[in-house]
């Protein structure tokens, strides 16, 4: 797994199609559409995973209990995530409940990926490589 997480716009999808190689037929995004919880697996990028995870916390399910029991559909995979973990604590509960759940999801992602990268402004960090 490849872990690539930043703030919204800041150029994550691009800086992973520039340094992969990726096609935009390679990438399944997750739309904003809450009766979906389907990813296409055969896609190499999962592009949005902060709204799965959110689609997840909705319906009252582990997020990292879900990975955990898919762990071999996402072995080979590029995630790319939004990171919501910094600014205003939510108002509302549900949304202080998909903060922590998505953070516990990247947590796991970021242990069990050969690599992760923080891009801020289009400028990609390497926080782990194997």
């Amino acid at each position: 797994m490849i872990l690539v997480f930043g703030g919204a716009y800041n150029g994550k999808l691009d800086f992973v199609k520039e340094k992969f190689n990726i096609s935009s037929d390679d990438v399944f995004n997750v739309n904003d559409d809450l009766k979906d919880l389907e990813i296409d697996y055969s896609k190499r990028v999962i592009n949005n995973f902060h709204k799965f995870t959110y689609k997840l916390s909705l319906e009252n399910k582990d997020s990292v209990q879900f990975i955990i029991d898919n762990k071999a559909l996402f072995v080979d995979k590029i995630i790319i995530s939004d990171d919501i973990s910094e600014g205003i604590v939510p108002l509302k509960k549900e949304d202080r409940i998909w903060r922590e759940s998505n953070g516990k999801c990247l947590q796991y992602i970021s242990k069990n990926s050969s690599e992760v990268y923080r891009v801020f402004c289009g400028i990609p960090m390497v926080i782990k490589s194997e």
